[in-house]
């Protein structure tokens, strides 16, 4: 009683049409978070510079004040 049922064998343009999707999909997801990457990345590279500024006026200020 059981038939014997077969897979129909998918097609070329169903599977590229599912591909692309799949893509747009992952470039949906990726696109934001690459540009808030980039974003955060030169903001850190901003704050580093600062930082690097204030140690160096820190330290020319500790000289000033040892210096007799």
């Amino acid at each position: 009683m059981s038939k014997d049922v077969q897979s129909k064998p998918v097609k070329a343009t169903h599977f590229r049409r599912g591909v692309v999707l799949l893509l747009i999909a992952f470039l949906l997801g990726f696109v934001p978070m690459w540009l808030k990457l980039r974003e955060s990345a030169s903001r850190l590279s901003e704050a580093e510079r600062h930082l690097n500024l204030a140690k160096v006026q820190n330290d020319l200020a500790s000289v000033a004040i040892d210096t007799p």
